[in-house]
Parts: structure tokens; C-alpha cells; sequence
């Protein structure tokens, strides 16, 4: 990981309109066309609306990718409100619960009116409850419509003992999943986090029932679903929300530089928080203070693990053009890291016989099968 400060990737120039909304002037059809299909795509396009429209320029946008840019901005629009909605009933159902009620990642940026928050396009509601109360919060969710999908024993298990959320909860009613967690890293995972430190600093939001991370917890959790993830292709969106969380909170804490290594060291999670800076900075020019950034190196994977995995982040991290299928490169790069994924996730002793089962056929089909 480099210290020094370097121009990014000419397929990455784009991304720098959603900070200085007046490159686009210099934009041709032809550019227009290939930034609004990887836009919408990565998930950005209405991002990019909201910067335009906050400069006064959406109208000064050629017409035919100003439609669509209108168009995306709507459905943010749309899917927020209905994100709010949700969260001002469960809120209700929760209430007499006597335990933080806590927004995650999507759900937070809106609750804090954080500049990324313009453009989301929300599909699920990710909360957070002290693990000692999951159940009860389960059970109240429960009684007010909200459903999980049919598990068999083992799947159960995993929710149960394994993993860092109950199973994702649908309602007839509203039109998000609902992710109930008790912490931001699966308690058997090699990279652990102790939920009790992060509820130690909690934040209020814009809504009195709900409390967020504080922000430099913000900056680290988004740091590590984005690098200890199975799924990185097309989720640059990550990184431009990790430049947008560090960008805005280190403009509000002058200790914010200082604080952020010493809390990943405390969590055990300076690793993604070097990932997170080495990417941030180079391909989207984070300011991140020269001295920082050899801190955090100092910190993060050693050279050795840098050497194979920083090359495998970046082709996956690295967006399809559109009328192009992913690499060969990019497809090996991919199933690399799905495969370090599973390895940091779950113990060998419980990822093997899990792989197993998940790679069994349905019981109807199995039963099927084995019909004459």
C-alpha cells in the first residue's frame, strides 16, 4: 500500500462528478451514455442526480440522460420515504423494549442526513439490538407481521449460533427486508468484533427512537461489509460511501485522523480499515493525512498479503464496462476471494459440513430424485 498521492484510474474519472458536478459540461453524449449505464448499475446514478440538481445544473444535463437521471432521483426519492415509514413502525413495535434501537449503514446516513444519504436507492432496513434482547426484539417484530422464510435445523443453527443477524424479515405490508443484527461480525468469525464496545459510544439520530455507530464505528463497519464481504463485484458504491463517511466526519472532528487507527486496533479490524484507505485514497483521493496512512499500513495485512491481495481486490472492486462481460481475470479474482470470504467467516470445522449442507439439493428435490 502506497503512501504517496496518485491520479485515478482513467475508467475511475467519472466518479469525480459527484464532488465537482461541473465536469460534466465537458461531457459528450457518448460519455453520458457509458456513465449512466455503469451509474445505474453501481447503484449511483441517482447520487449523481443529486449532485447536479444541488449545483443548479441537472437542467443544464443534454435530455435524453437528463430522463434518466430525473428518473432514478424519483425512485430514491420514493424508496426512502417508504425506508422512513418502516422504521417510524418498527420503531412503535420496539418501543417498549428497554434496550438501543440502532441504525446500520443505509438506514444511518438517511438518519443522520449525511451528504451520502442523497440518492439512495434503499431496499432493506438494517438495525441493530443488543444480543441479550434479539429474541424479544424478534418477537415483537414477529407479532407485527413480520415474517421469516421457512429454515431447516441447520440453517436455524447458523442463525442462531453462527452468525451476527436473525434471518431477513419480510412484511406484507411494507416493501424492505428487514435485517435484525446483535453485532457487525459473525461471533465465530476469525475477525471478531465485540458488540458491547460499540454500544459503549452509540450516537442519536435524527429520530429520537433510533441511535447510530459513532462515526468513526460508521467508517470501520462500512469498512468491513465492504472487505469482508462474498460479493465485491459492482460494489464501488461502497468505497464512494467510505470516501463520503471519512470526507464528512473528519471535516466535523479534528481528532478524527488520530482516533480512527488506535478504535480499528481496538476492535480488531485494522485490516479493512487499510483496505478501505488504500483504496479510498488512490482511486477516489481521500484526503487522508501522509502520516495516517503509514499508521494504518503499519497495521493493516503485511507485505506479503498485500502482494496478492490488493491485485485480486482491485479486479473485482473494478467495474464492468458495459457491453463487456468480467474477465477471465476478474472471474478467478472473484472466486479467490469468495473462497477468503468463507475462511475468515466460520471455523474450517463448521465451514465444511455447512459448505455440504449448503450444497444439497432441496429435500422435495432430494425426495424426488429418489423416486423411481
Amino acid at each position: 500500500m502506497s503512501t504517496s498521492s496518485t491520479s485515478p484510474p482513467a475508467h475511475l474519472l467519472w466518479l469525480q462528478a459527484l464532488r465537482t458536478p461541473e465536469q460534466t459540461l465537458l461531457w459528450t453524449l457518448a460519455d453520458w451514455e457509458r456513465v449512466v449505464r455503469l451509474a445505474r448499475r453501481l447503484r449511483l446514478l441517482a447520487r449523481l442526480a443529486e449532485s447536479l440538481a444541488a449545483a443548479g445544473m441537472i437542467d443544464e444535463v443534454p435530455a435524453q440522460p437528463r430522463r434518466h437521471l430525473v428518473s432514478e432521483q424519483r425512485l430514491s426519492h420514493w424508496r426512502t420515504t417508504a425506508m422512513v415509514w418502516v422504521l417510524e413502525r418498527v420503531a412503535i413495535t420496539l418501543a417498549a423494549g428497554n434496550y438501543p434501537l440502532v441504525l446500520l449503514k443505509g438506514s444511518a446516513y438517511i438518519g443522520q442526513n449525511l451528504p451520502i444519504a442523497a440518492g439512495r436507492l434503499p431496499s432493506d432496513v438494517d438495525l441493530l439490538v443488543p444480543k441479550a434482547h434479539i429474541a424479544e426484539a424478534q418477537s415483537r417484530l414477529r407479532a407485527a407481521g413480520w415474517l421469516e422464510a421457512e429454515l431447516d435445523e441447520h440453517d436455524q443453527r447458523y442463525y442462531h449460533e453462527w452468525s451476527h443477524e436473525v434471518p431477513p424479515m419480510t412484511h406484507p405490508v411494507h416493501t424492505m427486508e428487514l435485517d435484525l443484527h446483535h453485532n457487525i461480525q459473525p461471533p465465530v468469525a476469525r475477525m471478531r468484533v465485540d458488540a458491547d464496545v460499540l454500544l459503549q459510544r452509540l450516537a442519536p439520530s435524527k429520530w429520537a427512537a433510533w441511535q447510530v455507530l459513532a462515526p468513526i464505528d460508521q467508517v470501520l463497519h462500512s469498512a468491513v461489509h465492504l472487505f469482508q464481504d462474498s460479493e465485491l463485484r459492482d460494489r464501488l458504491r461502497d468505497l464512494v460511501d467510505l470516501d463520503g463517511l471519512m470526507r464528512h466526519f473528519s471535516a466535523h472532528d479534528p481528532r478524527f485522523w488520530v482516533d480512527l487507527p488506535a478504535r480499528a486496533a481496538a476492535l480488531g479490524l485494522s485490516e479493512p480499515l487499510a483496505l478501505a484507505c488504500h483504496f479510498c485514497h488512490q482511486w477516489l483521493q481521500t484526503p487522508v493525512p501522509a502520516n495516517t496512512l503509514v499508521e494504518i499500513e503499519a497495521t493493516g495485512p503485511g507485505r506479503l498479503k498485500r502482494a496478492w491481495l490488493l491485485p485480486l481486490l482491485a479486479q473485482v472492486l473494478t467495474p464492468t464496462e458495459p457491453d463487456s462481460d468480467p474477465s477471465a481475470m476478474q472471474g478467478v479474482a472473484a472466486a479467490l476471494l469468495l473462497a477468503r470470504h468463507h475462511y475468515g467467516r466460520m471455523p474450517l470445522r463448521l465451514l465444511i459440513p455447512h459448505t455440504w449442507h449448503k450444497m444439497q439439493p432441496p429435500k422435495m428435490a432430494t425426495e424426488l430424485l429418489d423416486k423411481p
